[in-house]
């Protein structure tokens, strides 16, 4: 029984490290078409970083520097210490001569530290409540204003961090783009829409998004099929 098992678990093993090399040995065989429906299989299924990182690199192979940054700033949304991708992205910047806000560069965090002030807080107050109200003298009741001011203030900001993250929806424009003045091709051309370039999403109709370019501040409307959205986190 025990060899069975054994035998079972060394099959298993073996394809599942032949099924992690497929991608890799598609790439060192230059059969990058193989390589690049490999990775994006992967990222599909769950944002997977170190894929998202392979198809930024393919994405270089095909000169497609807009698909590029974006999966290299995919990456970085998963595993924002990863060095290769953050200097394949810097060089990529560079050579094209854009910009990426410091917001995309780093992982978008469910918790932050206004929200652990928050808690404390009202762990702090609930605890002196439960000592102090009972107390006669209305003087040691102040002590709780201050922390109940601590945590009037905390709420409010992350309500309104929380409220302006929430209503952010970053992209990258992955072809050159002409910006128009409403969502349809007939309607007067505003501008163009840089390949490679960061964008706010402002708001969307149909097949087609409200747009205002990060680095050149064009506004206007685009195509959803010429710009990919940054999910952010792990989300």
């Amino acid at each position: 029984m025990k060899k069975t098992v054994a035998v079972l678990l060394l099959i298993f093993s073996f394809h599942f490290l032949k099924a992690e090399s497929d991608g890799f040995n598609f790439y060192i065989s230059k059969d990058y078409e193989s390589a690049w429906n490999y990775y994006f299989e992967k990222f599909e299924q769950n944002a997977d970083p170190l894929a998202s990182y392979n198809l930024g690199v393919i994405a270089e192979k095909f000169n497609k520097p807009g698909l590029a940054i974006y999966y290299y700033i995919q990456t970085l949304q998963r595993l924002p210490d990863f060095s290769q991708a953050k200097n394949n992205l810097s060089i990529l910047i560079r050579e094209e001569n854009l910009t990426v806000p410091g917001i995309l560069l780093e992982p978008d965090r469910p918790v932050d530290i206004t929200l652990i002030i928050f808690f404390a807080a009202l762990y702090i107050f609930s605890l002196l409540f439960s000592i102090l109200c009972f107390k006669p003298d209305w003087r040691i009741k102040t002590a709780l204003f201050p922390i109940f001011f601590v945590l009037i203030i905390t709420a409010i900001l992350y309500f309104f961090k929380y409220n302006e993250t929430a209503n952010e929806t970053w992209g990258v424009s992955v072809e050159r783009s002409s910006l128009h003045s409403g969502p349809d091709t007939t309607l007067r051309e505003v501008g163009k829409l840089r390949e490679g370039e960061i964008l706010m999403v402002e708001s969307v109709s149909g097949q087609w998004a409200k747009i205002k370019g990060f680095h050149d501040n064009v506004e206007g409307w685009v195509e959803m099929s010429n710009i990919r959205r940054i999910i952010r986190g792990s989300r």
